[in-house]
């Protein structure tokens, strides 16, 4: 349940990425418009600013009651996606849906730290993990299949399907956040929470390491296409090349998840953070020698193992950030959420913004993105230490 909770917005943006044409043609764009990007972007907007009100939200009135509002939001919004009149209409909608997005996700990883602590935390956010990385598998193709039988209208409309079956579902969830643990949803109230979230050193730091790795792994997500198509001049690559790499980094999180049967989360997180940064190392002595064109399948492996590794540090890492901040655990995981688009965004823009006919600057990205990400965590690991 918790993992489908927390792909309900990756299934939103990957489901209508084919159907793209389809709505340019029936709003009269030009076929080469980019007004349908907007859609995407939008909807991150709306979901960015979803964080900083479900999660103090949650902790107020409890875990059940805003997911149910949030899907119920986003089923909404889905349909008046599916019949906008307008792109202008289509805009609004999908603002409303990214923000009504925000709550499932949210919510997630606190139903999460409600329930579980320490080794068993991690694990179970390692599990929610390897489910999570085969929505952008499968919600492409799922909305290619609905595109062909019922337009890209109806893709839309799979979202309200979508939700309303997990509104069904979650009817039978038992409300997670203790009545001790609530607290006023006064502005005064979330003001004071993020400031606890931010001043305290394991979540800061655990946190900050995530939002930086994600610079890297939010670059693979918008540069892989153009990196084999510009580059390697195999742009027929890319799909199989994303399809197996998203299989691998999913086996690395459910191998993350039974490795901390015997390891410390802690030290996997560093482990896994050194591997990372390892990867990336290689990745850059790759580009250097081959004056930014290595060996194909060198890259793609490096590039693979590089990702990977950070799929083992992200849910890890995550679940050490939410360990001291039970009573926050809604407001926490918001905070962590938009730092983590918002710098990972960022830090992605720097490096495909400088991606031409060389791996290069991506590899140096990738380096430095995992240095101060693995700093980060070592900042965490010390402060986890002498808090003990």
């Amino acid at each position: 349940m918790v993992a489908a909770l927390s792909g309900c917005a990756a299934f939103a943006i990957d489901t209508m990425i084919p159907a793209f044409a389809a709505i340019r043609e029936a709003f009269d764009l030009a076929p080469d418009s980019t007004r349908t990007s907007l859609t995407i972007t939008l909807f991150f907007f709306g979901n960015g600013l979803g964080f900083f009100f479900y999660g103090p939200l949650a902790d107020s009135v409890g875990r059940k009651r805003v997911i149910e509002v949030s899907l119920a939001l986003y089923a909404l919004a889905a349909l008046a996606a599916a019949f906008a009149p307008s792109l202008t209409v289509l805009y609004l909608a999908r603002f409303v849906w990214g923000f009504a997005s925000a709550g499932p996700r949210i919510l997630s990883q606190a139903i999460l730290r409600d329930r579980f602590e320490g080794t068993a935390l991690a694990r179970a956010m390692t599990m929610v993990m390897t489910i999570f990385y085969i929505v952008p598998i499968i919600a492409p193709i799922a909305g290619r299949g609905i595109l062909e039988l019922g337009g890209w209208r109806w893709v839309f409309g799979s979202s309200t399907v979508l939700a309303t079956l997990l509104i069904t579902w979650t009817l039978r969830l038992p409300e997670t956040l203790a009545p001790a643990n609530q607290r006023p949803f006064r502005p005064g109230a979330v003001v004071g929470g993020l400031k606890i979230v931010a001043q305290h050193p394991v979540t800061r730091w655990y946190g900050l390491s995530v939002a930086v790795g994600f610079g890297a792994f939010y670059s693979f997500l918008g540069s892989s296409e153009l990196i084999l198509s510009d580059v390697f001049g195999r742009p027929n690559w890319f799909v199989p090349f994303f399809v197996i790499a998203s299989f691998l980094t999913s086996g690395v999180a459910f191998t993350a998840n039974r490795a901390l049967k015997r390891v410390r989360p802690r030290s996997w997180a560093i482990g896994a953070g050194a591997a990372f940064l390892a990867a990336s190392a290689l990745l850059l002595i790759a580009a250097l020698v081959a004056d930014g064109r290595p060996n194909v399948w060198l890259f793609l492996a490096l590039y693979v193992a590089a990702n990977a590794s950070f799929s083992a540090v992200f849910p890890t890492a995550n679940s050490i950030a939410l360990q001291p901040m039970g009573p926050l655990a809604g407001t926490a995981a918001a905070a962590m959420g938009a730092a983590t688009s918002v710098v990972g965004a960022t830090l992605a823009a720097l490096i495909d913004r400088s991606v031409d006919d060389s791996i290069t600057p991506v590899a140096f990205g990738y380096v430095i993105y995992a240095s101060l990400a693995l700093g980060a965590q070592l900042m965490g690991y010390r402060a986890e230490a002498s808090a003990e």
